[in-house]
């Protein structure tokens, strides 16, 4: 079939009409292609997964971390998104070492500035350790959306598995309990009280700070000197696990029943940790105990918003 050239002039017409159009269409389909202050979290083993581009280098997996004092990556991490940017290195004046309830790791380098991640800049320490992690941990409540500032609001869906960065009138906080947010950075601290009971009918109720934890894989996790005592003292039943020479490498006791702030849940474990001892915390709050809900960090109005 022959075209003359009036109809092939009305057709590429058309064409380029259109253009504008399916751009339109594809940037609503997939946003993350320019830009990323939304990201998808993948939960694995009660912990929180995510891919970004970190300092250009697209599809960094991402450790989601909120309990933790910088962000951390191994050697070869930081030599493949990092070893580019202007970061300012701390002098360590002996071998260091970080420390968590389950790992210590040798501090290789010690590091200090800006990384942008996605459409955001995360400014602090960066810890470069000796191990061979397959991700990078991000602490991502130190995150910051320089380019649009009223997007301060950092929420956690646990239903869908998304954070996002939201300005507070694109959210509706009034049917939402709160707690008092002590501090952001490095931590996201909040203050609370709590009643606590097991199974057995011991009682005790107690005010103090939590940390939102989002590293945490279990809903509570006590700190041994700030809570052992009060446990013991209203007698609570505390289960102890031991190693082949004795030695105890677990402590916890089983939650009846349990309420920090107006939140509660009945019917789990509750881990108690020797590993942190320089905190008055009562210890770290996770994101199972929020179950299938959502959690808001307001660090400018020093509240989180949960349900």
């Amino acid at each position: 079939m022959k075209l003359n050239n009036c109809t092939t002039e009305n057709a590429m017409k058309r064409f380029f009409r259109l253009i504008p159009c399916l751009l339109i269409a594809m940037l609503a389909c997939a946003p993350e292609a320019l830009c990323q202050s939304s990201f998808k979290m993948i939960k694995k083993n009660g912990h929180y997964y995510t891919e970004t581009t970190v300092n250009g280098n697209i599809s960094t997996p991402i450790f989601v971390e909120t309990g933790f004092h910088g962000m951390v990556v191994s050697e070869e991490w930081y030599n493949k998104i990092l070893a580019s940017l202007p970061l300012d290195e701390i002098t360590l004046d002996k071998e260091r070492h970080l420390y968590t309830d389950r790992t210590t790791r040798k501090i290789v380098k010690l590091l200090k500035g800006k990384v942008p991640f996605g459409d955001l800049t995360y400014e602090g320490r960066i810890f470069v350790v000796d191990t061979n992690e397959e991700y990078v941990t991000v602490p991502v409540n130190l995150l910051k959306n320089e380019a649009d500032t009223t997007a301060f609001l950092i929420r956690f869906d646990f239903k869908r598995n998304v954070m996002d960065f939201v300005r507070l009138e694109d959210v509706n906080v009034d049917k939402m309990r709160t707690y008092t947010l002590v501090e952001n950075a490095p931590m996201p601290i909040f203050e609370a009280p709590m009643e606590l009971s097991d199974a057995l009918g011991h009682q005790l109720i107690k005010s103090g700070k939590f940390n939102f934890d989002l590293g945490n894989g279990s809903s509570v996790f006590f700190f041994r000197k700030s809570m052992l005592p009060a446990l013991k003292e209203n007698k609570f039943m505390i289960q102890t696990s031991r190693d082949k020479s004795g030695n105890i490498i677990g402590q916890g006791i089983y939650a009846g029943y349990c309420k920090i702030g107006d939140k509660s849940n009945t019917g789990f474990s509750i881990g108690i940790t020797n590993k942190i001892e320089d905190t008055d915390e009562l210890g770290c709050v996770g994101p199972l105990f929020f179950k299938n809900g959502v959690v808001i960090l307001d660090p400018k109005n020093k509240l989180i918003y949960y349900k």
